[in-house]
């Protein structure tokens, strides 16, 4: 008599577990695999947490960063002093002058052909001085003479008046001689500042950063030609809202990058602050006394030395930087 198994347990016999397929886990595997799929995200999460409180605690605390930066650097526009035609153009784009370096020529043939006439003028007023001289010398005798001739009744006062009019005339056109000799050698002068004018010098040594004019072009006064930066002294200008100068002192160290080059780190140091917003320097200064005032953060601007020496071909004034200065904890 065979038992079913609904009725094995009154047959006093026992039911069968049905066979364990063998890809699945022991009872314990399966505990073991239950606590490593929470321990692991657990652990992930704790890892990602300490990341995020430590770049927090290292980059982010007591860092005062901004990317309204850029490199700066001292430049000159040469322009001419006078009205005149470019002869010669010594000097392109790119090129590197050296202070004193003749870089524009204008044209100087009516300033040469004035300046004859005005050594022609001199020399005839050096002449003039000496005629005076002679005049002077006659009327001093004429005076003499008629002083005695005076005493001794020889000529009567009318006679001595006229010859003390005479040295007194004689002495005036001296001093106009004088005079003229003075004007003449100032018109000299003048002109020969004139040439010096027509030749233009670098007043720095950089390199040409922008060519403005040609040779034949005719240039005002006060016209801008070329314009030079001097490479062998850049730094950063960074502009920092009010809200954290305060942090910042002289002589803090500042971390630079440049957009140009994002793989190199530039060591800066500040050592300026600026005296004022940069709002102060714009076209039109805001004026707060209206009556819709609208409160607005400014900035100020403050310079950083870089510690890079002379000429670093990576940098050119111009290039967007961002700055982190690191305030002791």
């Amino acid at each position: 008599m065979s038992c079913s198994k609904d009725a094995g347990s009154r047959c006093g016999g026992s039911i069968t577990a049905p066979p364990r397929s063998p890809c699945e886990p022991p009872p314990a595997a399966r505990g073991s695999y239950r606590r490593r799929h929470i321990l692991i995200p657990t652990l992930v999460i704790f890892l990602l947490a300490a990341a995020a409180v430590g770049y927090w605690y290292f980059e982010i605390l007591g860092v005062i960063a901004t990317d309204d930066a850029y490199v700066d650097g001292n430049s000159v526009s040469v322009s001419s002093k006078i009205l005149g035609r470019i002869t010669e153009l010594t000097v392109d784009e790119g090129d590197t002058v050296q202070q004193g370096q003749l870089i524009v020529q204008l044209d100087d043939h009516d300033l040469r052909a004035q300046e004859t006439h005005a050594q022609a003028g001199l020399d005839y007023a050096r002449e003039n001085v000496d005629l005076a001289a002679v005049q002077l010398q006659q009327a001093e005798d004429d005076y003499r003479r008629a002083t005695i001739q005076l005493q001794g009744k020889v000529i009567t006062q009318e006679q001595f008046d006229h010859a003390k009019t005479a040295l007194n005339r004689a002495q005036v056109l001296g001093r106009i001689a004088a005079a003229q000799v003075n004007t003449a050698r100032a018109e000299l002068g003048l002109i020969r500042s004139q040439l010096e004018n027509t030749r233009i010098v670098a007043p720095l040594t950089g390199v040409v950063a922008r060519r403005w004019v040609l040779a034949g072009d005719v240039v005002q006064a006060g016209q801008a030609m070329l314009s030079i930066y001097d490479l062998r002294n850049l730094w950063v200008t960074a502009n920092l809202e009010e809200t954290k100068i305060a942090a910042i002192r002289v002589h803090d160290s500042v971390d630079i990058t440049l957009d140009a080059h994002p793989g190199r780190r530039f060591a800066g140091e500040i050592t300026m602050i600026g005296a004022a917003a940069a709002s102060e320097f714009s076209l039109i200064p805001p004026n707060n006394a209206s009556g819709n005032f609208t409160k607005v953060t400014q900035r100020i601007p403050i310079r950083i030395s870089l510690g890079t020496g002379e000429g670093d071909p990576l940098l050119v004034p111009g290039m967007s930087a961002e700055i982190r200065v690191r305030r002791p904890r």
